[in-house]
């Protein structure tokens, strides 16, 4: 009962929301970089009612002033927890595979649940949309069975997420306006091994305009 290995993290996650004080239990369920995530979302809800009370003491609460006010003095907060985030989504990143991606979604999912820092730091947003691209290899890995690679799984560190997503959308952005060579993009995508999926879900995301055009493009000089 107290190996914390018997315990998935959806479980984890619910015993620290029935039991948040039990810092006993949540000591053995969960890594030291959880418990320090886990802590500062604590430290958030108190900071906010400490900072809720301020603001109606000072009658700005409602006010235009309210949503700075909170951000200043939340900033040396949202600046610790994204770095627990950040670890924590490195190591599960580190072990390539399909379940720890299911815990990245379930971390992801409870930072949007309690609406910590998602919208404060530009990795977050972009974290969010490749969830959507493993999901989209996955389920074609499904589809087609082993002779699908799942080429999110190479990336094995938020840094390496972030540079492909974005290396991704700037070349196809300047494939579509014609400002770059094919070659480039067709080299990177061949050397990266990436699948059709993951180049065809980065692009959904990237606000192209014509992304029919870029992807075939890609396609006719990657996988056909």
């Amino acid at each position: 009962m107290q190996d914390k290995n018997q315990w998935n993290l959806n479980d984890k996650m619910q015993y620290w929301k029935e039991h948040p004080d039990d810092e006993g239990m949540l000591g053995v369920l969960f890594s030291q970089t959880e418990c320090r995530i886990l802590d500062t979302f604590r430290q958030f809800e108190t900071f906010d009612e400490l900072i809720t009370q301020k603001l109606k003491r000072a009658h700005l609460d409602g006010s235009v002033a309210e949503t700075f006010i909170r951000v200043e003095e939340e900033a040396e907060l949202s600046f610790r927890l994204k770095g627990y985030f950040i670890e924590q989504m490195d190591f599960l990143l580190a072990k390539g595979t399909p379940e720890a991606w299911m815990d990245i979604m379930i971390w992801y999912s409870l930072l949007e649940e309690r609406k910590f820092i998602i919208q404060d730091y530009w990795e977050f947003p972009a974290l969010r949309k490749m969830i959507d691209v493993f999901m989209k290899e996955l389920n074609a890995f499904l589809a087609r069975g082993k002779t699908f690679h799942i080429s999110i799984l190479s990336l094995h560190s938020m840094e390496e997420l972030m540079d492909a997503y974005f290396r991704v959308i700037f070349l196809c952005r300047r494939v579509e306006y014609g400002i770059e060579p094919m070659k480039e993009i067709v080299e990177y995508i061949k050397k990266k091994k990436f699948s059709d999926v993951f180049i065809s879900g980065i692009i959904e995301k990237a606000q192209i305009y014509n992304e029919g055009k870029v992807i075939k493009m890609i396609e006719e000089q990657c996988w056909r």
